[in-house]
């Protein structure tokens, strides 16, 4: 039995999980799915089906993540891994370090949380709020985004500059760097600064982040990107009733982290 086309997929992995140690789930099965279709014709794919008996996506994913192997030239990264409610998978024979786990989950988060959705979801939000968005800008890790009230209050326009990133696990060192910014120096009144991160599979990035950090003067909030609605997680939009109102479940938010913080007050004593 010739495995020719199936060594081809396997040359193409093993150079691309040759750069890292450490690898999410997500990451693993969306590069197969990308390799599969980058080097196999449809009726390689099809002639290697039959005789591995399984989609092939599956089989090469159990051959690298598992001890059963489909061929020698599988790469090997069976060992596994829980990080912040998200899988990961390492070569077996190192040992792992805490700054490459981080790295895995960051780069999982830049592909399954761009930017730029979460963009269009705060968008929406923000003109729902009665807030026209005048300048929206591109980022290394996030986007910036100014928006500013329609309607004139006692205080004047109030407006809001707002930063979006894939993930609540790129804002502490971001956060610091904001302490001193220039935009921090020139807030004026009625300016507030808002952070937005998408959700995560589970809570424990926001309970390390609530841990370990803090949002500064910025407010944190929570988008997600399937449902199109936002949440608060950390501040209170002042007197803001239009982007209060227009909170999906503000009260379940609050509510929740306050449960967070009475937990971590039992631990710490």
């Amino acid at each position: 039995m010739k495995y020719d086309a199936l060594l081809k997929v396997f040359d193409e992995l093993a150079a691309y999980l040759s750069a890292y140690n450490v690898i999410s789930e997500g990451e693993l099965v969306l590069k197969i799915r990308e390799s599969i279709k980058s080097v196999l014709s449809d009726a390689e794919r099809a002639e290697l089906e039959t005789k591995l008996n399984g989609t092939l996506e599956d089989v090469i994913f159990k051959s690298i993540t598992s001890t059963e192997k489909v061929s020698v030239f599988s790469p090997d990264m069976h060992t596994r891994i829980n990080y912040q409610g998200e899988v990961f998978y390492c070569v077996p024979t190192h040992r792992y370090m805490s700054n490459e786990l981080e790295a895995a989950f960051l780069r999982w988060a830049r592909i399954r949380n761009p930017p730029s959705a979460l963009t269009r979801v705060v968008k929406d939000f923000m003109e729902r709020c009665g807030y026209q968005v005048e300048n929206t800008v591109p980022k290394n890790e996030h986007i910036e985004m100014i928006a500013v009230n329609k309607y004139k209050n006692q205080n004047g326009h109030r407006s809001k500059h707002i930063f979006i990133f894939p993930s609540i696990k790129f804002v502490p060192q971001f956060v610091d760097k904001m302490e001193n910014s220039e935009a921090e120096e020139e807030k004026g009144e009625g300016n507030e600064n808002v952070i937005v991160v998408p959700t995560e599979k589970t809570p424990a990035p926001f309970i390390s982040f609530f841990r370990e950090h803090d949002a500064g003067a910025a407010m944190i909030w929570v988008a997600d990107v399937e449902k199109r609605t936002i949440d608060p997680f950390i501040g209170n939009p002042g007197d803001d009733d239009a982007i209060e109102a227009n909170f999906a479940n503000p009260e379940q938010a609050r509510k929740a982290v306050s449960v967070w913080t009475r937990k971590m007050h039992f631990v710490e004593l």
